[in-house]
């Protein structure tokens, strides 16, 4: 029986900001190493960010809320455009899934459920916040969270982001295992572009958190092959490196 994976994207990861444009390279490697583990017994579900950067080149403003919300209803559809443009040349099928923190933590968990089930093994939860709607309290603060509480609801095996940067950094070297949970114990991986919300602190904070659900985190290099790095062949860093993916995956 194969693993249960919930892969997240960061902004960066999918939004080249000095080009404006989706990272269409990213998609199709990530559609690719999907196609893979699919056929090799896993399941996967994808939280991507991007939308509100996808959005910027139509909606312009000054970041206030509500112009983040109006770029990220034009930026989403973008967004959902390219997945479904990169996994159709696999031959899989995307869904799209906008969630606030009411619906994973209600009695709506239910239909989120409901149609998760009649949705696998026929098409990809493409998941985001819905971003129009989920503001203050309602909100998961960003996709990192977003992709904690997916893993946590849905009882999946590990958490693999995928960054810009990849694997985290400690005084110049890249880190293959990790058991800090401090910023302070890791160089700078962030950048002010306006670009990214959920930084090196958000994604320490959901990997201690998923370590203690007694699943496992990764952080690697988006564009990287997907299959290599959750075999561990490929540049990332793991925490609590205790779950094996399903053997079809591994060298």
């Amino acid at each position: 029986m194969g693993s249960k994976i919930v892969i997240k994207l960061g902004t960066k990861a999918v939004f080249d900001s000095v080009r404006c444009e989706i990272r269409r390279d990213v998609l199709k490697s990530l559609a690719g190493g999907v196609s893979e583990l699919l056929s090799n017994g896993n399941e996967v579900i994808i939280v991507s960010s991007g939308a509100v950067g996808c959005g910027k080149s139509v909606v312009s403003g000054n970041g206030d809320v509500g112009v983040k919300q109006a770029q990220a209803a034009v930026g989403q559809i973008k967004l959902m455009e390219e997945f479904v443009k990169a996994f159709s040349l696999k031959g899989l099928h995307v869904g799209q899934f906008l969630l606030n923190v009411g619906d994973l933590n209600s009695a709506r968990l239910e239909n989120v459920f409901a149609a998760y089930n009649h949705l696998r093994g026929e098409a990809i939860p493409i998941v985001n916040e819905n971003d129009v709607t989920a503001t203050g309290e309602l909100s998961f603060g960003d996709n990192d969270n977003l992709a904690a509480e997916i893993l946590e609801k849905f009882d999946f095996d590990l958490l693999l982001v995928l960054t810009e940067m990849g694997a985290l950094i400690s005084g110049g070297k890249r880190l293959k295992v990790s058991n800090s949970f401090l910023v302070e114990d890791y160089d700078n991986l962030s950048s002010n572009d306006g670009y990214g919300f959920g930084g090196l602190d958000s994604k320490l904070q959901v990997a201690n958190r998923v370590v203690e659900m007694g699943k496992e985190f990764i952080v690697g290099k988006a564009g990287d092959d997907i299959v290599e790095i959750l075999g561990g062949r490929g540049v990332a860093t793991r925490f609590a490196a205790s779950l094996k993916i399903n053997d079809d995956t591994k060298g």
